[in-house]
Parts: C-alpha cells; structure tokens; sequence
C-alpha cells in the first residue's frame, strides 16, 4: 500500500522527504516572521510539510522530521521560535497524521483537527505567558499606537486625533474578543491544512490520508445554532459596554464566531446556487471572489442562517423532484 512506512523501493527517497519537509517548515516559518505581506500564510501553513511526511511514511519519520525542524528553528532563528512550532504546530500535524487511522468522516476529523489546533494555541499562550508574563495573542499597544500615529501623521491634527481616539478605543476591547478569535483562528487553521495535505497526498497517489471532506456545496451546519444566536441578539439588547463589559462582549464574541459559520454556509449556498445553473469554472471563480467583498459579507450570513432554518436546498430538491 502507498504511503505505508515499509513502502519496497522507498529506502532511499524517504531520508530525502524527511529533510525536504522539514526545511520546508522552517521556510514557511522565516516567511512567517520576516515576510509581512505572506506572514500570515507562512505561520498558517507551517503544520503542512510535517503532516505531509507523517501520512506519507509514518510516524517515526515524522518524529525525526520534528526533531530536524526544532533543531533547525532553534539555530536559524531563535528557540523561542523553536517551542512555538513545537507548541503551536506540530499538535495539528500529529493531528493529521492520526486522523487517516480512523474511521471518522471528514467532519468528524476536522472538528478533532480543529479542538486539536485550538488546544495547542491555549497551550502556547499558557507557556510563553508562564515564561515572560506577557500574552503572546494580544499585539504590544504601545507599538500599536506608535504604529497608528506614524499611520495618520499627515492628516490635519483634529482629524488625526479623532481618527486614533476610535483606534485606541477600539484596540482597547481586543482583550475581550481573544475568545472569539482564537476559535476562528483554529478554525481556518485546520480548515486549510486538512484541506491542502489532503489536495497533496491525493495527488501523490498516496492512500493514507485525512478523510475527504463533503463537497463545499453540500456542506450544512446543525440547525441548534440558531438558539445560539438568537441568545447573542438578545445578550447584545440587555447589556452593553458602558453597563456591563464582560457581558457586552460575551455576546459579541458568540455572534462573531456563529457569524462566520452563517457565512461558510451561505457562502456553500452561493456555491451549490452556481453548481445547480451550470456555471463554468471562470464565471465561478469570478463570482466568488466578488462574493468575498466585505459589502457582500452580511448577505452571505442572511442567507446562511435562511438556509439553516428554512433548509433551502432540500426544499429545490423536493420541488424539482415533483
């Protein structure tokens, strides 16, 4: 079987695969730190090659690709760097490599993926709070503010003034929205691994890999996150941040991260609408990306939580089936 670690003929090429991911990983983590406009991608990315390797020829190779890629993080860059990949990383990867000796299905190895992504991000926020005292998820306010300053310098003074106040006013509630955050941030986190080690190794023709996921158009999500988000409206009416700032914000983190699965859904609508018309792919991909437009982003909500309640596309079905 393809992928396995006793794999005949594969001796030779697997110490190869082992150096080439975990030099990968360090790449991916330096464009991370030292790349600002493909920072994010890089640090989102850097579980990918370990993964990779670990599905392809097994555990121990996998061990052996950490070990190289701690190694390498600690010289290169710093070993603070080292712990965050082992921390904050390498949990995902060990993750995606298990989750193909299952008999999940995707969702159901995605969600674990994605407690697992979330895990790991509180566990190195534990760790680097233990070792510095700082919150490695909050930015550092005062290279914040000097970053805003610098920003609208050239504005006239009353305008500038009033257009920082807001900043400041705002930065200073990102506290209180790290829950919310962290959960979106776990979740693209895994979304987006699972999705491109799985794209890679299936065309590899490796058959050990994460289970593959329903199409995007198929995807639904469970109709009891409509109570959930009427409790959020409801919270948001009783409280607000001048009486009660802990209760403000625990409903406005509830709807931010029930927003953004409404959003997954009506963007899954959108797509399934598309598939039903026979758009060809040019005309699809250009009406996605359009879809993707900040002034298109409540609509695609509306009509996550229309298709949650009201279950649209099984409704077309039934009608075309009469």
């Amino acid at each position: 079987m393809q992928g396995s670690d006793n794999t005949p003929g594969q001796g030779h090429a697997m110490p190869v695969r082992l150096i080439f991911s975990s030099v990968s990983a360090v790449l991916l983590a330096a464009v991370g730190t030292f790349v600002p406009l493909l920072g994010f991608w890089g640090l989102l990315l850097c579980p990918l090659p370990l993964a990779v390797l670990g599905c392809r020829d097994g555990m121990r190779p996998m061990a052996w690709g950490l070990f190289l890629t701690e190694a390498l993080l600690a010289l290169l860059l710093s070993p603070a760097f080292a712990l965050y990949f082992l921390l904050g990383c390498a949990p995902l990867s060990l993750a995606l490599c298990l989750v193909p000796r299952t008999k999940w299905t995707g969702g159901e190895a995605l969600l674990v993926c994605a407690l697992v992504s979330l895990g790991a991000k509180l566990a190195l926020a534990g760790a680097f709070w233990a070792l510095t005292g700082q919150n490695i998820l909050l930015p550092d306010m005062k290279q914040m503010d000097l970053a805003l300053t610098q920003f609208y310098s050239n504005l006239p003074p009353e305008q500038s003034q009033t257009i920082m106040e807001g900043m400041r006013r705002m930065l200073s509630f990102l506290p209180y929205m790290l829950p919310s955050l962290v959960l979106i941030c776990a979740e693209l986190d895994s979304l987006v691994n699972y999705m491109a080690c799985g794209a890679i190794l299936r065309r590899r023709g490796v058959e050990r890999r994460p289970p593959a996921l329903p199409p995007f158009a198929d995807w639904r999500f469970p109709r009891s996150l409509l109570p959930a988000y009427l409790l959020s409206v409801l919270l948001s009416y009783l409280w607000d941040a001048d009486t009660w700032v802990e209760g403000a914000m625990f409903a406005v983190n509830l709807k931010l991260a029930l927003n953004v699965l409404f959003f997954a859904q009506g963007l899954a609508l959108f797509s399934w609408w598309m598939d039903r018309r026979g758009f060809r792919p040019v005309s699809r991909f250009l009406l996605l990306f359009f879809m993707l437009f900040p002034l298109m982003w409540p609509w695609l909500v509306f009509l996550g939580i229309a298709d949650i309640a009201f279950d649209l596309r099984a409704r077309a079905g039934r009608r075309d089936a009469r």
